[in-house]
């Protein structure tokens, strides 16, 4: 049932998209081309954010919201020299720069 909503969301936006460019292309000629271009990327950036914010990483942390640690608490690191763990660059204990991310 989930597989047949997504494909039909995602036929009906081809649809919409070919229509958008077939509209433009006979007003405006071969120039159509550029905004149809313009508003497939506009309304594409629009889907992956509202499919993002369904799955709960949508919101804060730059392009790819919480996948690349921009929801929660955001990556620390783990000395590998002494254990601590801590965020930043260098080790606030030891001072190595040595670290691996904890997520």
């Amino acid at each position: 049932m989930i597989y047949l909503n997504w494909m039909t969301q995602q036929l009906a936006w081809i649809g919409i998209s070919l229509a958008i460019s077939l509209t433009l292309t006979f007003f405006l000629g071969w120039w159509g081309i550029i905004p149809s271009i313009a508003i497939f990327i506009a309304i594409s950036f629009y889907l992956r954010k509202r499919a993002m914010a369904r799955m709960g990483m949508g919101g804060s942390g730059g392009g790819f919201g919480g996948m690349l640690g921009g929801g929660g608490g955001g990556i620390s690191y783990v000395c590998i020299s002494c254990g601590h763990k801590f965020k930043g660059g260098a080790c606030p204990r030891c001072g190595s720069k040595m670290r691996r991310a904890d997520f």
